[in-house]
Protein backbone atom coordinates (compact mmCIF):
# COMPACT_ATOMS: atom_id res chain seq x y z
CA UNK A 1 0.00 0.00 0.00
CA UNK A 2 1.26 3.51 -0.90
CA UNK A 3 3.09 5.06 2.42
CA UNK A 4 1.60 8.32 1.95
CA UNK A 5 -2.33 7.33 1.64
CA UNK A 6 -1.94 4.94 4.59
CA UNK A 7 -0.49 8.01 6.53
CA UNK A 8 -3.29 10.13 5.41
CA UNK A 9 -5.73 7.75 6.07
CA UNK A 10 -4.47 7.19 9.50
CA UNK A 11 -4.08 10.89 9.99
CA UNK A 12 -7.51 11.19 9.57
CA UNK A 13 -8.76 8.49 11.29
CA UNK A 14 -6.70 9.39 14.62
CA UNK A 15 -8.58 13.16 14.44
CA UNK A 16 -11.83 11.24 14.13
CA UNK A 17 -11.48 9.06 16.82
CA UNK A 18 -10.04 11.92 19.03
CA UNK A 19 -13.46 14.01 17.71
CA UNK A 20 -15.56 11.80 18.62
CA UNK A 21 -14.03 9.53 21.01
CA UNK A 22 -14.28 6.03 19.69
CA UNK A 23 -12.22 3.33 19.96
CA UNK A 24 -11.73 2.06 16.53
CA UNK A 25 -11.40 3.31 13.16
CA UNK A 26 -10.94 1.42 9.70
CA UNK A 27 -10.80 1.95 6.43
CA UNK A 28 -11.34 -0.96 3.52
CA UNK A 29 -11.04 -1.20 -0.06
CA UNK A 30 -13.28 -3.03 -2.70
CA UNK A 31 -11.23 -5.00 -4.62
CA UNK A 32 -11.29 -7.23 -7.79
CA UNK A 33 -13.22 -8.85 -9.48
CA UNK A 34 -15.29 -10.46 -6.91
CA UNK A 35 -15.58 -6.61 -4.93
CA UNK A 36 -14.69 -8.10 -1.81
CA UNK A 37 -13.88 -5.83 0.88
CA UNK A 38 -10.62 -5.94 2.40
CA UNK A 39 -9.46 -3.94 5.34
CA UNK A 40 -5.93 -1.59 4.75
CA UNK A 41 -5.63 0.55 7.47
CA UNK A 42 -6.77 0.59 11.20
CA UNK A 43 -6.52 3.31 14.06
CA UNK A 44 -7.12 2.14 17.77
CA UNK A 45 -6.83 -1.86 16.39
CA UNK A 46 -5.66 -4.27 19.17
CA UNK A 47 -3.34 -5.93 16.76
CA UNK A 48 -2.80 -6.59 12.81
CA UNK A 49 -5.27 -9.28 12.27
CA UNK A 50 -7.87 -6.78 10.73
CA UNK A 51 -5.78 -6.67 7.59
CA UNK A 52 -6.35 -10.00 7.04
CA UNK A 53 -9.80 -9.67 7.07
CA UNK A 54 -12.30 -9.66 3.93
CA UNK A 55 -15.70 -9.73 4.03
CA UNK A 56 -17.64 -11.68 0.66
CA UNK A 57 -19.41 -10.02 -1.36
CA UNK A 58 -22.94 -9.55 -0.90
CA UNK A 59 -22.15 -10.28 3.15
CA UNK A 60 -21.75 -8.55 5.97
CA UNK A 61 -20.46 -4.24 4.59
CA UNK A 62 -20.50 -5.40 1.23
CA UNK A 63 -23.90 -6.55 1.01
CA UNK A 64 -25.04 -3.41 2.40
CA UNK A 65 -22.76 -0.30 2.75
CA UNK A 66 -21.02 -1.02 -0.31
CA UNK A 67 -23.89 -2.37 -2.25
CA UNK A 68 -26.83 0.75 -1.30
CA UNK A 69 -24.04 3.09 -1.27
CA UNK A 70 -25.31 4.71 2.18
CA UNK A 71 -24.05 5.05 5.45
CA UNK A 72 -25.75 1.98 8.42
CA UNK A 73 -25.48 1.60 12.38
CA UNK A 74 -23.58 -1.71 13.07
CA UNK A 75 -24.83 -3.09 16.70
CA UNK A 76 -23.15 -6.43 17.78
CA UNK A 77 -26.53 -7.29 19.78
CA UNK A 78 -28.37 -7.17 16.47
CA UNK A 79 -26.09 -8.90 14.75
CA UNK A 80 -26.15 -12.10 17.24
CA UNK A 81 -30.47 -11.58 17.22
CA UNK A 82 -30.31 -11.85 13.21
CA UNK A 83 -27.73 -14.67 13.15
CA UNK A 84 -25.44 -12.91 10.91
CA UNK A 85 -22.91 -12.05 13.08
CA UNK A 86 -20.44 -13.60 10.98
CA UNK A 87 -20.83 -11.62 7.85
CA UNK A 88 -18.67 -9.02 10.22
CA UNK A 89 -15.69 -10.32 10.91
CA UNK A 90 -14.15 -6.89 11.87
CA UNK A 91 -16.40 -6.76 14.64
CA UNK A 92 -15.31 -9.89 16.20
CA UNK A 93 -11.59 -9.48 15.58
CA UNK A 94 -11.71 -6.14 17.27
CA UNK A 95 -13.93 -6.86 19.71
CA UNK A 96 -16.11 -4.19 18.73
CA UNK A 97 -19.84 -3.74 20.05
CA UNK A 98 -21.37 -0.33 18.32
CA UNK A 99 -20.16 0.90 14.60
CA UNK A 100 -20.96 3.20 12.04
CA UNK A 101 -19.64 2.58 8.45
CA UNK A 102 -20.14 5.08 5.70
CA UNK A 103 -19.26 4.67 2.32
CA UNK A 104 -16.20 5.93 0.80
CA UNK A 105 -16.64 6.84 -3.00
CA UNK A 106 -15.23 7.93 -6.27
CA UNK A 107 -17.99 9.61 -8.76
CA UNK A 108 -20.94 7.52 -8.50
CA UNK A 109 -19.23 4.02 -7.52
CA UNK A 110 -18.65 2.74 -3.64
CA UNK A 111 -14.93 2.18 -3.65
CA UNK A 112 -14.40 1.51 -0.02
CA UNK A 113 -15.82 1.86 3.88
CA UNK A 114 -14.87 4.27 6.87
CA UNK A 115 -15.79 2.80 9.81
CA UNK A 116 -15.76 3.60 13.27
CA UNK A 117 -16.50 1.55 16.27
CA UNK A 118 -16.48 1.51 19.36
CA UNK A 119 -15.94 -1.91 22.29
CA UNK A 120 -19.18 -1.00 24.21
CA UNK A 121 -22.76 -0.34 23.29
CA UNK A 122 -23.06 2.78 21.81
CA UNK A 123 -25.64 5.01 19.72
CA UNK A 124 -23.91 7.48 17.56
CA UNK A 125 -25.08 10.88 17.79
CA UNK A 126 -26.43 12.66 14.41
CA UNK A 127 -23.40 14.53 14.67
CA UNK A 128 -21.24 12.41 15.46
CA UNK A 129 -22.02 10.51 12.60
CA UNK A 130 -22.07 13.85 10.26
CA UNK A 131 -18.22 13.74 11.71
CA UNK A 132 -17.92 10.47 10.12
CA UNK A 133 -19.52 11.27 6.77
CA UNK A 134 -16.91 14.24 6.48
CA UNK A 135 -13.86 11.92 7.33
CA UNK A 136 -15.34 9.69 4.61
CA UNK A 137 -15.27 12.44 2.36
CA UNK A 138 -12.10 13.67 2.94
CA UNK A 139 -10.05 10.36 2.15
CA UNK A 140 -12.22 9.84 -0.67
CA UNK A 141 -11.31 13.28 -2.44
CA UNK A 142 -7.83 12.05 -1.67
CA UNK A 143 -8.71 9.00 -3.15
CA UNK A 144 -10.01 10.86 -6.50
CA UNK A 145 -7.18 13.03 -6.45
CA UNK A 146 -4.44 10.22 -6.51
CA UNK A 147 -6.78 8.58 -9.25
CA UNK A 148 -6.33 11.45 -11.39
CA UNK A 149 -2.72 12.20 -10.67
CA UNK A 150 -2.15 8.18 -11.29
CA UNK A 151 -3.89 8.71 -14.68
CA UNK A 152 -2.46 11.55 -15.77
CA UNK A 153 1.28 10.09 -15.07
Amino acid sequence: MDGGKSAFWLEVMEQLRTEIDCDFCCVGLVEGESRSLHWKAASGNEGERYSSISDRPGRGLTGTVVKVGRAMPVNFADLIMSRTLHEYPIMTAERLRSAYAVPLTEGASVMGVLLAGDRWKRVYRPEERNCIKLAAERISRKFAENSSEAASS
